[in-house]
């Protein structure tokens, strides 16, 4: 029997090991209801299997496996399980259980359907417009976080859709499992039904004030500025802070969900302890700059120490990043104490690279994996990057990597890695300045393949950005693997110089060597149009 998957956490850096070995989770997530039929999904794996990942996320839905009360169907997942193995996969399986996207469209039939023993969310009298909604639409249910009822429930299926798999998945293709999806409450700041109202009349969790009192720096000073009144005095919710606290409302309801996804997760751990995770609908963000307009109570960034004290079960907090400003949010997620994993995100190759070699990331993830035009640029990024799984863990681990994508206003950025000053430069605009100065004058380069066919969210343009990773290797020697950079290396009270450039090719059995680059392709170690990868060795002539 293979050795469980698991977090290995040493010295503030976190690795992630399957079957014993270091892994980067590389691959995307299939739409919502891909997974809920196998005669749909056969021709999914035939295309996934030679997309380039190495990992897919799926979704297990509560209202498929017990569509009657007590009462559970497995199949599914183990049609899920049986052809991931034939095709080479490994899953992260999503549990769609009483919330999804802030929303409980996946609880059962039974449960939807009885209002007296699991009662809705209640917005109050002047709910907020919420996004992916219009005038006369149906409402869609939202059950409250608050009733024990719905926990008990939720946790007797989770608990067994996690022993059918300690039964089932000896193999553990099953390498991670994330509890729920995007949860928290649209439409209001906080739930106002009786179940809330009673919980928001009650005392503060001690764990909750233990954890703001013994660190209130990690919770920023919009949070901690309001709470931090909340620490001396055993009042209730509503006492401190009356009607009308947006921040105070939030932590409330990010307390509530945090503990019904955690205590899910501890349960399901109970019976077998793979790695647990939640994810974030990012908030605030423009247009939803007020909770109740992105979920309230989700696992966004300010509400991340709420979330650790009250669900220390979850392993980490994921983003899901579908907004420009990439690397803030991975900066944001990205910490000793939570690892940097993202299971949904755009297809967008150099993002990869920035999360997992700016950020350390292990996990990165497109969505709708399905959709991948066969030969897709992002699929390139993650053969690039798996091949060197066991270098880019080694250096993540001794602060030896460097991870780049340049914004259309980025000319340039520079890195400090093993004593050396690197600076990454936009080739393509570089190149075509010099050109310009000999009176040569270069056509605009052609729009890249879309990296999507018969997407439902539309067309999605290759990325044209110079973007890739650094590692060094060893003393003066470093593996580049990217598009469009150029790299000059710089050492205080030295004088560097390229002294060779070995191209790389990338084999079925990984990156073997190929041309010695020289003369004019050392203009452009990384090409323009694709990704490849070289390595460079430095000759150092040390000052007097």
């Amino acid at each position: 029997m293979n050795n469980i998957p698991r977090l290995e956490r040493q010295d503030g850096h976190a690795r992630f090991l399957v079957d014993g070995r270091p892994y980067l989770c590389l691959g995307g997530e299939l739409h919502n209801s891909s997974s809920s039929d196998r005669q749909y999904m056969a021709k999914v794996w035939d295309k996934v299997s030679t997309s380039g990942a190495n990992t897919v996320i799926a979704t297990v839905a509560w209202d498929q496996v017990e569509p009657v009360e007590g009462a559970f169907d497995f199949s599914i997942v183990d049609g899920l399980l049986e052809d991931a193995r034939l095709a080479g996969m490994r899953l992260v399986l999503i549990w769609f259980g009483a919330f999804k996207n802030a929303s409980s469209t996946y609880a059962p039939t039974w449960v939807r359907a009885d209002r007296d023993r699991f009662p809705r969310a209640d917005r109050g009298p002047e709910p907020m417009e919420t996004p992916f909604s219009y005038k006369g639409s149906m409402p869609r249910p939202t059950l409250s976080v608050f009733s024990p009822e719905l926990f008990e429930a939720d946790k007797a299926a989770y608990s067994a859709f996690m022993r059918h798999l300690a039964e089932s998945d000896r193999e553990h293709t099953v390498i991670l499992v994330q509890v729920e999806n995007e949860v928290g409450l649209l439409g209001a700041g906080r739930d106002r039904s009786p179940l809330a109202e009673a919980a928001w009349h009650s005392p503060l969790p001690q764990e909750l004030r233990k954890s703001l009192a013994n660190n209130p720096e990690a919770f920023g000073p919009s949070v901690s500025g309001v709470l931090l009144s909340a620490l001396d005095e055993d009042k209730s919710w509503a006492e401190h802070f009356g009607d009308g606290n947006a921040v105070a409302d939030e932590v409330f309801m990010a307390w509530a969900f945090a503990s019904y996804v955690g205590g899910l997760a501890t349960a399901g751990k109970d019976i077998l302890d793979l790695p647990a995770f939640a994810n974030a609908w990012l908030g605030p963000q423009a247009g939803q700059d007020a909770p109740g307009m992105y979920p309230s109570g989700g696992p966004t960034a300010k509400m991340l120490p709420v979330w650790r004290a009250a669900a220390p079960s979850l392993d980490f907090l994921a983003p899901d990043i579908y907004v420009p400003n990439t690397a803030e949010v991975m900066a944001q997620y990205a910490s000793p104490h939570n690892p940097l994993f993202i299971p949904e995100a755009k297809f967008r190759a150099g993002d990869a690279f920035l999360a997992v070699g700016r950020f350390n990331g292990f996990g990165y993830h497109v969505f709708g994996l399905e959709d991948g035009r066969e030969g897709n640029q992002y699929g390139e990024a993650c053969k690039a990057m798996l091949a060197l799984t066991d270098d880019i863990v080694d250096a993540q681990r001794d602060g030896r990597i460097f991870g780049f994508a340049l914004e259309q206003d980025e000319d340039a950025v520079t890195a400090d890695l093993a004593g050396t000053s690197i600076t990454i430069r936009n080739a393509a605009k570089l190149y075509t300045a010099m050109l310009l100065d000999a009176g040569v004058v270069l056509p605009p380069p052609p729009e890249l393949p879309g990296e999507t066919v018969g997407a439902a969210h539309g067309h999605t343009p290759g990325d044209g950005r110079p973007f890739g990773l650094i590692i060094a290797a060893g003393p003066l020697e470093y593996i580049v693997v990217g598009q469009g950079a150029l790299l000059d290396f710089h050492k205080e009270k030295s004088e560097l110089e390229v002294d060779s450039v070995r191209e790389l090719r990338l084999k079925d059995e990984g990156w073997q060597e190929g041309r010695l680059l020289n003369g004019d392709e050392r203009l452009q170690i990384l090409q323009g149009d694709k990704i490849s990868a070289s390595r460079i060795r430095l000759l150092e002539a040390v000052r007097n």
